[in-house]
């Protein structure tokens, strides 16, 4: 379809969890729409070193957060914005975009408030059950709001504009088979895949975690580990490892990787994933067919991770550990418990509750209709 000025932005930053969602909406809208779509985000954030490998044009601006640090800091990251505002405000008058959509972070604030001044009209996506604080306050200069939870509703303005969309997935994790992602790993068919993923960042607490349970894991329960333990812990983990360990390396059955870009392709591989339990990494978990064991982080922004993992819970899909009461032990018992390991039936049931597979035919219908104003 033909669009007169075929410019949108997206924006959104600080996590994984809000930058995969915007790059898989732009590619939804670049492949419906004849369009150009353009990535504004935080400088020197994890957008910035993601986006090295996208198509997507990206402008790097000036953004601090102003939730979760000292007031000092607080001082600071205001004037950061207040110059971002600006910078956004210049940007966007140049680009004349027909639609800006941000999906959550600090950088989104000052883009969204440029464009709200610019009369650009603005959609939200809220990854999570529970949104974050800039959510909340840019939901009241928004024309929609789109959620991937039903229960997100309740937490925003009843006079506008709620979409459930789901969670926006790239073409990348449409049509994988299984035993295709094990063997880009190198691993036979026949084995049952553990994947540990501690978010973007890696997490210490599940890398120690699992880190005492290499041998018991591989050995008792006859499993092969990818381990994705963030690039700050990958040499330590890899320094403590004893002979054996050594081994179960050599041979194919630990695999340890600082991070890994072809994230599909692992989470496909595995028929059980511990990892945290942002919104965005649990629709890729479901999209891929994995059950997962989900250690929700206690300190998140309105303990918004465990309410994602009950969501998953109570479908059953997955299993919840709370980080006060994790251990190998309860770890390992848990896992036990789930053999034999077989999961496609009950996923394959209940996926259609969190992650629709009409999530790009909403996102293409409400978009068109500013893009074609």
């Amino acid at each position: 379809m033909k669009i007169k000025n075929p410019n949108i932005v997206v924006t959104g930053g600080k996590t994984g969890g809000h930058i995969y969602p915007a790059l898989a909406i732009a590619e939804i809208l670049e492949n419906e729409y004849n369009i150009k779509t353009y990535y504004i985000g935080a400088k020197n954030g994890m957008e910035s070193k993601i986006l090295k490998n996208e198509k997507i044009t990206f402008y790097g601006l000036n953004f601090a957060p102003l939730v979760g640090i000292s007031y000092i800091r607080k001082i600071k990251s205001v004037f950061i914005n207040i110059g971002g505002f600006f910078s956004s405000f210049l940007l966007l008058s140049k680009l004349k975009p027909k639609l800006i959509i941000g999906t959550g972070g600090f950088v989104s604030g000052p883009v969204l408030a440029a464009a709200f001044v610019l009369m650009i009209p603005i959609i939200i996506h809220e990854q999570n059950v529970a949104p974050g604080f800039t959510n909340k306050v840019l939901a009241k200069i928004s024309k929609e709001i789109w959620i991937t939870f039903n229960e997100s509703s309740k937490y925003f303005p009843k006079n506008k504009r709620k979409v459930l969309t789901g969670m926006p997935l790239r073409k990348n994790f449409q049509k994988l088979i299984r035993k295709d992602s094990k063997k880009y790993f190198g691993i036979t068919e026949d084995k049952n895949v553990l994947l540990v993923a501690g978010g973007s960042q890696g997490s210490k607490l599940i890398n120690e975690t699992v880190r005492e349970l290499y041998s018991k894991i591989t050995l008792d329960l006859n499993m092969v580990i990818i381990h994705i333990t963030g690039t700050k812990f990958y040499d330590e983990i890899m320094n403590s490892l004893n002979e054996e360990e050594i081994q179960l390396v050599k041979s194919g059955n630990l695999i340890i990787k600082d991070y890994i870009s072809e994230m599909e392709q692992a989470l496909n591989a595995a028929e059980i994933t511990i990892s945290r339990a942002g919104a965005s990494f649990i629709c890729e978990l479901i999209a891929t067919k994995s059950y997962s064991i989900l250690i929700p982080i206690k300190k998140s922004a309105s303990n918004h991770q465990l309410m994602n993992a009950k969501a998953i819970e109570k479908s059953g899909m997955g299993r919840i550990i709370e980080e006060d009461v994790l251990s190998s032990e309860i770890l390992y018992s848990t896992l036990d418990s789930l053999k034999p390991f077989s999961f496609d039936n009950i996923i394959s049931n209940n996926a259609g509750i969190l992650y629709g597979e009409n999530t790009k035919d909403i996102i293409r219908k409400e978009s068109g209709k500013y893009l074609n104003e």
